[in-house]
């Protein structure tokens, strides 16, 4: 999408705050975390690479513990030597400010009727948990300062809340869009199950996958009840081993829809529609629609599928069509390797994916002062790559100019990362730890949708040096051995 002030933004589900949640003050190691931080880390970087600015709603910005650690690691290497860049833009809804987002957000912690579950701060949802008074954790929570300083909030987490408000506390927000209806969760999540709506009738007619995934999650949502919308409203709830709202036998969620892979599937879905919500509100944001990681390919496949008929399901319900074209990928959105050397300790495992991290904060570094020079387009080699993309005319000259782009902005990043086109409007990212005996990469894959205003097929040939270099890198991660993967892909959510 294309803006009035020429602004181009990109909407991460990666930083939804359910993704990555505090990991608690005991913990020993960071384990299946380090992938999520390091998927966060290559699609900002991948968004600033193509000239966007990541926009997130006020829940994220102030609760995903995720979105907390990547806008510390960047503003600070902002401030290092990008002065008046910002790659992060808040979306506000219902509010003037950050500040007050965040006084409605943690008015709500504790609410029986309207709960807030904080990822970022569970202390605030059962206080007794961590031997906190709850009058006490009450009182703090009721000022944002106040907060900041209570004694039982980490460094880590005190800092990047800092850091956050420091950055959106005069940053005018984006100016969204919002369709003309919006509709509420729980709405939308029934609708699954109508079998009268453009979705149910279209059903019959999808392959056998999406089908038998459908039918889990229609199934699931009836067993919680079809006549009690509200009680889907909040999310939170499916992921408690709570009771769940109106069973008389008291049971959890879990146990009402059958067992642990079908609410995965529910809860799937159910994310997936309320990031479309969000961003359908903000409404002038590409997408990076992705599933939870893992290393089952044929759950991961089930997931993805969920998130597909997730996707389908608003569209159709917002009166809106499924492209023409197919906007899937063929392989994962993100992908973190590391080399299958024998006796690779897990201790060596968490070196290089720290190694992974600090390679993606200095590529996002060298990149940020190459984006300083907006608003000297003439003299920016960077800004001339996007503008010239943007005037492209016609498919060749699109191809071209997303080459040459693509060329310099590798040349930014150095070579531990890699940035190339792998055909039609796909591109890829490369990330590659330094100093390592065997390969250890972090990848991201973005098919972007109406990158110039063209169709993905209609796109051309690649350029011919950046696909040798591809070549390359696909040859470095022989004899690796995956350690999670997520799928998903980039859609325009309005069409």
């Amino acid at each position: 999408m294309a803006y009035d002030d020429g602004t181009r933004y990109q909407y991460l589900e990666s930083l939804d705050s359910t993704r990555t949640t505090w990991p608690g003050p005991d913990r020993t190691a960071e384990g299946h975390e380090d992938e999520l931080h390091l998927q966060i880390f290559t699609e900002v970087l991948m968004t600033l690479a193509l000239g966007r600015e990541v926009v997130v709603p006020q829940s994220y910005a102030f609760d995903s513990f995720g979105f907390q650690r990547v806008a510390a690691t960047v503003l600070r290497a902002r401030d290092s030597g990008a002065a008046g860049e910002h790659p992060f833009r808040l979306h506000l809804f219902g509010v003037r400010s950050y500040e007050e987002a965040v006084a409605g957000i943690l008015a709500q912690a504790g609410d029986p009727a309207s709960p807030f579950l904080s990822s970022l701060l569970p202390e605030l949802n059962d206080p007794t948990e961590y031997g906190l008074d709850p009058g006490d954790v009450r009182e703090q929570a009721a000022d944002f300062d106040r907060l900041l300083n209570a004694e039982w909030l980490d460094p880590e987490r005190a800092d990047g809340l800092a850091v956050v408000r420091d950055e959106f506390r005069h940053l005018p927000r984006v100016a969204a869009r919002p369709p003309a209806r919006l509709y509420a969760l729980g709405e939308l999540v029934l609708a699954a199950v109508d079998e009268t709506s453009p979705m149910g009738r279209a059903v019959a007619d999808l392959p056998e996958p999406y089908r038998e995934v459908h039918a889990t999650v229609a199934t699931a949502i009836r067993r919680l009840g079809a006549d009690r919308p509200h009680a889907f409203h909040h999310r939170s709830r499916l992921r408690l081993a709570r009771p769940w709202p109106g069973d008389a036998a008291g049971r959890t969620p879990e146990e009402i829809v059958g067992g642990p892979e079908t609410l995965g599937l529910l809860v799937e879905f159910v994310d997936t529609l309320y990031n479309l919500i969000v961003v359908d509100s903000i409404g002038v944001a590409d997408t990076t629609l992705s599933t939870g990681q893992g290393h089952d390919d044929n759950r991961l496949a089930a997931r993805a599928t969920a998130q597909e008929l997730a996707l389908a399901q608003y569209r159709h319900r917002a009166g809106r069509t499924l492209p023409e074209t197919d906007e899937t990928s063929d392989g994962p959105l993100f992908e973190v390797k590391v080399g299958a050397a024998a006796g690779l300790t897990d201790e060596r495992v968490r070196a290089r994916m720290a190694a992974l991290r600090t390679d993606a904060a200095d590529a996002i570094a060298a990149l940020l002062q190459a984006r300083a020079e907006r608003g000297r387009t003439a003299k920016s080699p960077f800004w001339q790559g996007i503008e010239r993309l943007r005037a492209a005319e016609d498919p060749l000259s699109a191809r071209k100019a997303l080459d040459t782009h693509l060329s310099r902005v590798a040349a930014i990043l150095g070579d531990r990362t890699g940035l190339v086109p792998i055909g039609g409007m796909a591109v890829e990212l490369i990330l590659t730890a330094a100093g390592t005996v065997g390969p250890a990469l972090a990848t991201e894959v973005w098919k972007l949708p109406g990158l110039v205003g063209y169709p993905a097929m209609a796109a051309g040939a690649v350029g011919n040096v950046l696909y040798r270099k591809g070549k390359e890198n696909v040859a470095r991660r022989l004899s690796t051995r995956r350690l999670a993967c997520a799928l998903g892909r980039v859609v325009d959510v309005r069409n």
